[in-house]
């Protein structure tokens, strides 16, 4: 399926640099219409071509024509002028200058159920760990359906007990529940509950053809593009997230590292 001709105020974005979309400022100029097509080409991409790409960006990858595919793969973004193509160039260049920089102060991974998540947490405070370093999010939606409203007069956090469970920490570190469109309930813990809502409320766009609210919310938190597409995807599937920030005074990365693994935290698989 061809063009008929690329559109004049158009730009580019390369597969392997989608995730620094999640890094655009939200007062990014907007496109009009988005379309993946070969680079090479400028010929747009079957749907089945779209979602071979979309599943397998991110993975290890062995096969000549899937790895030739990320390499040609270009997401396609028309806006209504020149002026406004360019806003968007430049913006686009400063979030992919701050996708590529390193987070080191931020030790993440991901738990299988609450309990392991709550002992990781009870463990973090024992350590000395204050309450702010620490952020989890994780789907409510095994609690409640994705057109859950809460009881009028009762705040998104006096319902937390009810949404969380089984013994997530959320009740120790407070919790903010966001509704997010396809996947419903999602509560957000700790350093994160309070950040969180703007955020996710401003996905849209570029940002909502491409990518997930979960995604862009961990990734105002300062986890990586890629990491952060892979937590999304985990915990979409009902696993925990939880971080903990290391910039706080006294709290040494490794030693964060080595506990939250101890008690069955894990990085994302890349497969």
């Amino acid at each position: 399926m061809g063009d008929t001709g690329a559109p004049a105020h158009a730009y580019v974005v390369k597969a392997a640099e989608l995730p620094a979309l999640y890094f655009l400022e939200d007062a990014h100029p907007r496109p009009t219409a988005l379309e993946w097509i070969n680079r090479g080409t400028d010929q747009k991409l079957r749907r089945t071509t779209v979602e071979m790409l979309l599943r397998t960006l991110f993975a290890k990858v062995r096969t000549p024509s899937v790895r030739k595919l990320h390499n040609s793969a270009g997401l396609r973004a028309s806006f209504r002028s020149e002026r406004e193509r360019a806003r968007f160039s430049t913006a686009f260049a400063k979030a992919v200058q701050e996708m590529a920089r390193e987070k080191q102060h931020l030790v993440t991974a991901i738990f299988d159920n609450p309990e392991a998540a709550n002992r990781a947490v009870t463990i973090l405070g024992i350590e000395g760990v204050p309450d702010d370093a620490i952020a989890m999010v994780w789907r409510a939606s095994e609690y409640l359906s994705e057109s859950y409203n809460p009881p009028k007069g009762y705040s998104a956090a006096s319902v937390a007990g009810a949404i969380t469970g089984a013994g997530v920490a959320g009740a120790v570190l407070g919790v903010g529940i966001l509704m997010i469109p396809g996947i419903g309930p999602v509560a957000v813990a700790g350093a994160m509950a309070s950040a969180a809502v703007g955020p996710v409320a401003a996905v849209s766009s570029v940002i909502g053809a491409t990518g997930g609210a979960i995604a862009k919310m961990l990734t105002d938190h300062d986890v990586d593009g890629v990491s952060a597409t892979l937590y999304e995807r985990e915990i979409k599937k009902g696993k925990i997230f939880l971080s903990v920030n290391t910039e706080h005074e006294d709290i040494d990365p490794e030693q964060v590292r080595r506990l939250l693994d101890s008690q069955g935290g894990h990085r994302p698989a890349e497969d």
